[in-house]
């Protein structure tokens, strides 16, 4: 892990991309050329929010903002009646090569590539507690130096039940993903995962003085993947991780998102990744639940 057209931008985050211009350039690299360190950058629109990072390998990072357009909310009536929220989401998905300094993002030649992926989500409320959400994405993107493209989908099925309601809210998260790109570098242009995990919000500041209330949330995730997510370290060398955790905490407000200028975020926070094996971790900014990031 939006939308915005007339409404204000809901995510500003930076993510790994991977290593986009030594991938793009290994495949007719001269002798002793340095081979693609990281995962493709193509996977940067869709796998995650932060700074990553492979085997102490080195690192690449995207900023990412992603506005989101709320069409309608979803809602479930007294007798029943189900009204669907549906949203469109903008993201776009810049690589950055360094971002030691202010001047980093001025520097026109840090910029690497580039990415749009549209897509819808759709919330449907089955019953009180129980929320199933699918979505699409489908886009396209271009590393600049190389001039290489690729067209980019994601999609899925998540899902979200509350377990309790009171002191704490806590909530059973699940999803199923599938991504990809094309065309894929060395077969490695497709990933699925299933997910599970549980989320937390108990209240950090009770509202009173004109204040409102502020809830402090916290969540654990699993992701296991169905093909492993294959990362080509140097020239001989291939690390795949089979699984992914993730340790994210975040403060809020319950029914209304914390607006900072014309930004909005549903939350502000935290999250930290990483692979069973120590292969793989991350530093991620976490402003949404996995369920409508």
């Amino acid at each position: 892990m939006r939308c915005g057209l007339a409404v204000a931008v809901a995510c500003l985050a930076l993510t790994l991309c991977g290593a986009a211009q030594a991938q793009a350039q290994a495949q007719d690299a001269p002798e002793g050329f340095e081979a693609a360190r990281q995962v493709h950058w193509a996977l940067g629109a869709f796998f995650g929010t932060g700074w990553y990072q492979v085997d102490e390998n080195r690192s690449v990072f995207i900023l990412r903002l992603s506005p989101r357009q709320t069409l309608q909310e979803s809602s479930l009536g007294p007798d029943g009646t189900r009204r669907f929220g549906v949203e469109i989401l903008y993201p776009v998905s810049i690589g950055l090569t360094r971002i030691d300094d202010v001047p980093d993002f001025i520097d026109l030649d840090n910029y690497a590539t580039v990415s749009f992926t549209p897509g819808i989500q759709v919330e449907v409320p089955v019953n009180e507690r129980w929320s199933l959400r699918p979505y699409l994405h489908l886009g396209y993107g271009k590393e600049s130096r190389s001039g290489e493209g690729a067209w980019i989908g994601y999609g899925g099925l998540k899902s979200r039940y509350v377990l309790g309601e009171g002191y704490f809210r806590w909530t059973v998260l699940n999803s199923l993903n599938v991504a990809g790109y094309g065309p894929e570098y060395e077969d490695r242009g497709r990933y699925a995962s299933l997910m599970a995990g549980l989320e937390f919000s108990q209240p950090l500041r009770p509202a009173g003085n004109g204040k409102d209330a502020l809830y402090l949330n916290w969540r654990l995730d699993y992701d296991w993947y169905f093909d492993r997510l294959k990362f080509h370290v140097d020239e001989d060398r291939v690390e795949s991780l089979r699984d992914q955790w993730e340790l994210g905490i975040a403060v809020s407000k319950r029914d209304k998102p914390i607006t900072i200028g014309f930004l909005s975020f549903e939350q502000i926070g935290l999250a930290y990744r990483w692979s069973s094996d120590a292969t793989f971790n991350a530093i991620t900014l976490n402003f949404r639940s996995p369920f409508t990031e």
